[in-house]
């Protein structure tokens, strides 16, 4: 399977300075610092000449950001890169007609590979910090430490460590008995006539493996065995590791016990050629995003490439 949208990011995270304050503050005198507000879950993005932008320090401190909220995300060759939060976007869009927060899924297709894992990592970061202000065995509040990658509880009795969180998910494709067919379903929730593979939380307990057989079962009523993982995905929206597998089915009857998917269908090789793309806005049958890794296992199983086991 194919590399995926958010991942293979160049940068080096460079995590032995994250304990060395000294000298990331002189990183952050540098020339070409590279600083990424994200309001909202949104990465600042300038409509003119397509790309993110990146402020300077100096506008940092002028609109009164805490430098020591800075999350340092690592080293671009001799580039330093750091993410920081904004509360108010009318501070920089103002600055800028051409400034506009939007969210990463929008402007894809006009950045690269590279920046779009950049600025998901920025992303992530920056949404962690922002749902972790408070302690969750005290409530005391928190303040940043080790560059952004620890929140620390500033209760003297508690002290607790908060760390980045990351939510495990799976995503399965599951083939029929035949081998010709593979399973698409469809929430109520999505964008019109869009359909995909069966995904769903790790639970506290539970491998990998128990997981796909689950979710599936749970969501389709179909039994699986031969799970195979394929790859994995950043998916920091906001905090989950998407884990790819392929799995195959036992029986071909559905029967769900839960009520999550709006439609389940068998669909073969042949009958994928009738479904468009996202940005089809009238189709009523819609794979999904090229970026997405749904997408890069239902398009390895149709060129055979999926390994079962």
């Amino acid at each position: 399977m194919k590399n995926s949208t958010y991942s293979g990011l160049s940068l080096n995270r460079c995590s032995e300075l994250r304990l060395r304050n000294d000298e990331v503050q002189i990183l952050k005198k540098q020339d070409n610092l590279v600083i990424l507000p994200v309001w909202k879950g949104k990465n600042l993005f300038n409509t003119s000449d397509l790309n993110y932008v990146s402020i300077s320090l100096q506008l940092a401190q002028e609109l009164a950001l805490n430098d020591e909220e800075m999350i340092f995300l690592g080293l671009d060759g001799k580039v330093p890169c750091f993410a920081i939060n904004i509360f108010n976007e009318n501070d920089i869009c103002n600055l800028n007609e051409n400034w506009e927060f939007k969210t990463l899924h929008s402007i894809l297709n006009i950045i690269t590979l590279n920046q779009a894992s950049l600025l998901a990592y920025a992303r992530g970061m920056s949404i962690w910090h922002s749902n972790s202000v408070f302690c969750g065995k005290c409530g005391m509040r928190t303040k940043s430490e080790e560059e952004g990658h620890i929140r620390k509880c500033t209760s003297l009795t508690c002290s607790k460590k908060l760390f980045p969180r990351i939510d495990p998910a799976v995503i399965t494709l599951v083939e029929h008995p035949n081998e010709e067919s593979c399973l698409l379903a469809r929430q109520s929730n999505w964008p019109l006539g869009m359909y995909s593979v069966i995904a769903g939380f790790l639970e506290i307990g539970e491998s990998l493996e128990d997981c796909v057989k689950r979710e599936v079962a749970e969501e389709t009523g179909i039994i699986v065995n031969g799970v195979s993982y394929q790859g994995s995905q950043p998916w920091p929206f906001p905090s989950s590791l998407m884990l790819g597998f392929a799995a195959k089915a036992e029986n071909d009857k559905f029967s769900p016990k839960d009520d999550e998917l709006e439609k389940i269908m068998w669909v073969s090789r042949e009958c994928l050629k009738e479904f468009t793309e996202m940005e089809d806005a009238e189709s009523e049958k819609k794979l999904p995003s090229k970026h997405s890794i749904a997408r890069s296992l239902i398009d390895s199983w149709v060129n055979r490439e999926i390994k079962f086991y």
